[in-house]
């Protein structure tokens, strides 16, 4: 089959602003005076245990949280005496406040409601339901909740202060040197400290009595347990004399992958061809792979699927890989877990150095089990890949983390295979740090095999996998992330486990053996050049693989455009969606918690990706990309160019699949974490002119506003995917009107509170997949590449005769 490069298409010239929501009303009290003296007895409490907390110096400000009802207008706190620091809840902020700050809140409500007293302001007291003082409870993470402090005479604490200003603000130097004068003085050691505007964290070494102080501290937001992680691997043989002698390096300019991991021995006879440049970021240890992993994850990145290399023993690099050692072997476990300091200070070191050296591409496969995703705020390292990514135009792709089970509550209770796949979506094993990050690509792990090494050798029943092929694999872990965002968006193959049958309450072990993902041995020499491993870590520098082929093919592309077209070509595996019953399927919906969630959406995003049209179009399948930016709370329009045997009457399945994807500035303070959202609307109209009045806010009061068409043959939903960075739909067709036009609308919606990176014109990729399934004679790619021409030829038209009608 022929194929061709994708096609580019513009949008049209319109200026079109959005329609605009109307805000959320002032709530309004019909007893002032009892409502102020209800709020005053709050705050008395509050107040007094406020003032019990232990401040860096005296000038340390009291920490409060409001819960309030309705619109709340932060920035005019300061009427009341009152700072804002944080949303933390969708009715709930948290507050600075002084000495004077806290006399002149009471004063005011003591004027609540009272005849002749004027307040400016008055609204926000009366949003205001309940005044609470930020407490040793707030203060703890969900680890340190689920499993307290460590057991041990001195151990190393995550601490996040609130974060003042900004980085390099006189108020954060103070702030910053204030405590840890603090320090000093508390006996508390000192480890790293991160300073990002959004992000104030401290590791330090402790003991009980001074853990006690921080969750008792002011200037303390979070306090949480360092990261922890960590994968056992299983060997294979393989004979390395029947490895090809001339493995070839990849092309001069193909794409630079970085693999943010353990190191990698990169003189392992089939990663030696690829290697580029090492380098360590982890004290006291070189570039070399002591524990395994990132050797086993280079393996994949590298060749996508191992093991069909292996049984064609065909090897071919068209990648370049760049190892950056972020992580070492833990010397009690033999595991990879991360530096003493913080994760998150080597990591940017690294990502920068390896940014310098045309690295577009980074695979970070790993995951702190100590910091699932609460729902609630994205902090640590999902936020500072955030900040990354948009500021380097740079792709990550990050695993799930795997789930090894949990004690407290048991999950499974007794058995993996038996109360699998319930347990998948547990809370205890939602995703973990940094996997909800919005501006990467999580992937999740779906199995491949499902017959142990045993279960091969012997006819008895030794183990049984609770997975088939194409189903989750045991461990991946489940979203979504910020506002219900799909993640992960996609899955690939990451291994399967089973449980022994025969041992009595031995079924909460985990047998690997046989059911893994080939890769890599870091230990080849007088040993195997092959292993196997199970785990999220191998599904995504499979992904990775993906991204950088990709980008060998289109190497102009933004990390947008990247992301828009992997997910373009993602298909939810039939094997997901019917691995949980019907009735627990409608149970996850109505449920009150995840209302109107789909269950299979929640552990596989977006699914697989079908590589058959990833990489070229064909005469059948044509690809549309387009890389594009638009300004502030305003609308585009893309008319797609649909030939009308596209479109035709007859019975035939026709696939149209449109995919958007976007990095916006992001920020820990507020519950809104994406200071843009840009999503996507598919219309059919009679012209541009008939449809862009649907979107236009003159319009507003006369004609209705516009949702997806063709709803019925959609797989997501506008309001399901809009939710991420990367939005996608398909639709399927089996009849359509030749004489029908259809139109893609991009809206754009900035957010109240200002961000300073927020851009006046914010980048954005939009790739649209059309696809006649059952048409062997179609010559879609020429029809489509005809109209795109004529389109063009129409538009100048029209811009000369503006500019002759300006003259």
């Amino acid at each position: 089959m022929a194929t061709y490069k994708h096609l580019s298409i513009t949008r049209e010239i319109l200026d079109n602003q959005r329609r605009t929501k109307n805000p959320p009303p002032f709530v309004t009290r019909s007893d002032l005076r009892g409502h102020g003296q209800k709020l005053n007895g709050y705050f008395a409490t509050a107040a007094g245990q406020a003032r019990t907390q232990i401040g860096s110096n005296v000038d340390s400000p009291f920490v409060l949280k409001l819960r309030y009802e309705g619109a709340l207008t932060f920035s005019n706190l300061t009427a009341h005496g009152l700072e804002f620091i944080s949303q933390e809840n969708k009715q709930l902020c948290v507050v600075f406040a002084t000495e004077a700050g806290l006399a002149r809140f009471a004063d005011h409500l003591n004027k609540l409601g009272v005849l002749g007293a004027a307040l400016t302001y008055k609204q926000i007291l009366e949003a205001i339901e309940g005044i609470e003082a930020w407490s040793a409870e707030d203060r703890m993470s969900w680890a340190l909740t689920h499993f307290g402090l460590p057991q041990y005479e001195n151990f190393m604490l995550d601490v996040e202060l609130w974060p003042v200003e900004v980085a390099n603000h006189p108020n954060r130097i103070r702030l910053t040197t204030a405590f840890e004068d603090w320090l000093n003085g508390a006996g508390i050691r000192r480890l790293d400290r991160i300073n990002l505007d959004s992000l104030l964290m401290y590791r330090v070494e402790v003991n009980s009595d001074h853990a006690q102080l921080l969750l008792n501290h002011r200037d303390v937001r979070l306090v949480d347990l360092i990261p922890a992680t960590g994968i056992s691997v299983q060997q294979l043989s393989r004979d390395i004399n029947a490895l090809p002698r001339d493995v070839p390096s990849p092309a001069v300019g193909a794409s630079r992958v970085c693999i943010l991991d353990s190191g990698i021995n990169a003189n392992h006879p089939l990663l030696r061809p690829a290697m580029a440049e090492s380098a360590s970021f982890v004290d006291e240890e070189g570039d070399a792979d002591q524990a395994g992993h990132g050797t086993a994850v280079a393996g994949v990145a590298l060749y996508g699927d191992v093991e069909a290399c292996d049984i064609g023993n065909f090897w071919q690099p068209r990648l370049w890989i760049y190892n950056a050692k972020v992580m070492k072997k833990c010397a009690r476990t033999g595991n990879a877990v991360y530096n003493e300091h913080t994760l998150e200070a080597s990591l940017t070191r690294a990502v920068e150095h390896f940014v310098e050296l045309g690295c577009r591409i980074f695979n970070l496969s790993l995951g702190n089990s100590n910091a699932p995703y609460d729902g609630m705020h994205v902090r640590g390292l999902a936020y500072i890949l955030d900040v990354l990514s948009r500021r380097h135009n740079i792709l990550f792709v990050v695993s799930t983390g795997n789930f090894c089970g949990s004690v407290d509550p048991a999950v499974p209770v007794s058995s993996w295979r038996d109360e699998y796949p319930e347990y998948l979506l547990a809370e205890q094993s939602t995703i973990i740090d940094p996997a909800p990050a919005m501006s990467v690509l999580t992937v999740g792990s779906i199995a491949r095999h499902n017959a142990t090494t045993d279960t091969q050798r012997f006819p008895e029943i030794h183990q049984l996998s609770p997975a088939a092929e194409k189903q989750p694999s045991p461990f991946t872990r489940h979203g979504p992330s910020v506002k219900g965002a799909f993640k992960p968006e996609l899955v690939a193959t990451g291994g399967n486990l089973a449980c022994p049958m025969r041992p009595t309450g031995g079924q909460w072990r985990q047998v690997e053996r046989g059911l893994g993902v080939l890769t890599f041995n870091h230990e080849f020499v007088g040993n195997t050049i092959f292993k196997e491993v199970s785990g999220t870590s191998l599904a995504a520098p499979y992904v990775t693989h993906l991204a950088g082929r990709l980008l060998n093919e289109y190497p102009e592309s933004s990390a947008n455009l990247l992301r828009a077209m992997l997910v373009n070509q993602a298909y939810l595996p039939d094997e997901v969606a019917t691995t949980f019953s019907e009735d627990f399927r409608g149970a996850y919906r109505a449920d009150k918690s995840t209302l109107n969630r789909d269950v299979a959406r929640d552990l596989a995003g977006y699914g697989e990706v079908n590589e058959s049209d990833l990489f070229r179009s064909s005469d059948n399948t044509v690809v549309l990309i387009s890389e594009q930016t638009i300004e502030k709370d305003s609308c585009q329009f893309f008319e797609l160019p649909l030939p009308a045997d596209f479109l035709r009457k007859d019975l035939a399945t026709r696939e149209l699949t449109v995919t958007l994807a976007y990095s916006p500035a992001v920020r820990t303070t507020r519950l809104e974490y994406l200071a843009t959202q840009i999503s996507f609307r598919l219309v059919k109209g009679a012209s541009l002119e008939e449809v862009q009045k649907h979107f236009n806010q003159a319009n507003k009061a006369d004609v209705e506003a516009r949702n997806d068409d063709a709803v019925s043959n959609r797989d997501i939903s506008a309001q399901q995917r809009s939710r991420g960075t990367v939005q996608s739909s398909r639709w399927t067709f089996r009849r359509r009107n030749p004489n029908e036009k259809w139109f893609v609308v991009v809206v754009r919606q900035d957010r109240e509170w200002n961000h300073p990176d927020v851009l006046d014109d914010e980048p954005y990729a939009l790739v649209v997949t059309v696809a006649d399934r059952d048409n062997e004679n179609a010559q879609l790619y020429a029809q489509i590449q005809a109209m795109i021409v004529q389109q063009a030829e129409v538009r100048e038209q029209e811009r000369a005769a503006r500019l002759r009608a300006q003259r």
